[in-house]
């Protein structure tokens, strides 16, 4: 049974008062969504493995979920940034039914790199699991093979599995999560890159035969042969998720406008105006989604950190949003969007322009 606690009290009139204007309505589900949700937020941090097309693979995993704990200790994700909000190794609420949530990091990033996303999710009710993408995480260097742009894909489908697993250390969670329907999934830059594959888009075989003849040496192609090109050419695809958050990507060039197109699952396409790293992509990327099922939120004075907990310390720049009001926006709107596609809330009036969130969306259909 999907878990209705996620919409005790949601908006729509619930309750029961017909006397509620749509402004009215409206301002109800802003306040729901940019609101912490009615649970504390419990943190752990294991390990998983698989085996992928490169062979044996190990992940750091960590894991946000729904608590009722109200104290503990506040972890330091991977040694850098203090959580304010989430509890180390905090009790599973009760219930069963959970929602899962995977989150794909950026390059040279880690796991909990948008820890106030994965937290406010957790706190309406959803089990987020994200992983290391071994080898492209801060401590791995620049560099990238062309193995690690399948092997973040397959990534995110062994997360999955681990949770229908009996693995030890996700065994709190075994049979209260909703694992055969309603998966959704956000990523950040290449994590965005990497949600795109999932959704169903294909790879510009031309591309991929100018890696194999020698004439393309970009990193896509760096160690590039006819297996890892078989891998791609059949494409990375997992039926499992059902809809996407993607914030800042890039990579177009790896799909163009006909390998984008094949995109079967909704996708929220975010973007900031000011994002110095993904250039003429965010542009491209979603002349080849518009419209349809897909949404784009573009945030203005928006960076390409605007979407993880670094906003205003990797990013100085003039004209850059206020990091909370950065923050709050990508809640709203990540939050929105994968309730609504879940079934879980009718959140209509964030995704057709008739609720106003904040002067700095632009919102596009």
């Amino acid at each position: 049974m999907r878990q209705s606690l996620l919409v005790v009290g949601l908006i729509m009139g619930c309750n029961g008062d017909t006397k509620d204007t749509g402004a009215g309505v409206a301002m109800e589900l802003l306040t729901r969504l940019e609101s912490a949700g009615p649970y504390s937020v419990g943190y752990r941090v294991t390990e998983i493995g698989y085996t992928s097309s490169e062979g044996a693979r190990m992940l750091r995993l960590a894991v946000w979920y729904p608590s009722n704990d109200r104290d503990g200790t506040h972890p330091r994700y991977n040694g850098l940034i203090e959580s304010q909000v989430a509890l180390l190794n905090a009790e599973l609420a009760g219930g069963e039914g959970f929602p899962v949530h995977v989150f794909s990091h950026g390059h040279q990033a880690y796991a909990e790199a948008s820890g106030f996303f994965m937290e406010h999710l957790a706190s309406h009710g959803f089990v987020v699991v994200a992983p290391d993408h071994t080898g492209n995480t801060t401590f791995d260097g620049a560099e990238r093979a062309t193995e690690i742009y399948a092997l973040r894909s397959e990534d995110l489908g062994a997360c999955l599995d681990a949770l229908d697993g009996a693995d030890s250390d996700l065994s709190f969670l075994a049979g209260r999560l909703e694992t055969t329907a309603g998966v959704t999934a956000s990523g950040h830059s290449f994590g965005g890159y990497t949600l795109h594959n999932l959704a169903g888009a294909s790879f510009d075989r031309d591309l991929i035969a100018r890696c194999l003849d020698g004439s393309d040496t970009s990193s896509f192609c760096s160690t590039m042969d006819e297996a890892r090109a078989n891998t791609f050419e059949a494409g990375l695809a997992d039926s499992r998720f059902e809809a996407f958050v993607s914030m800042a990507p890039g990579d177009f060039r790896l799909y163009g406008t006909a390998g984008l197109a094949m995109v079967d699952r909704p996708i929220l396409h975010m973007t900031g105006a000011l994002d110095p790293q993904t250039g003429g992509d965010a542009e491209d990327i979603w002349s080849a989604l518009a419209g349809g099922m897909h949404r784009r939120v573009d945030i203005d004075g928006g960076g390409h950190q605007t979407f993880t907990d670094f906003s205003g310390v990797l990013e100085t720049f003039d004209g850059l949003i206020d990091a909370d009001v950065g923050a709050r926006i990508v809640n709203v709107y990540g939050l929105g969007w994968v309730l609504h596609q879940r079934g879980d809330l009718d959140a209509s009036a964030l995704f057709d322009g008739s609720l106003q969130v904040d002067d700095a969306v632009t919102l596009a259909q």
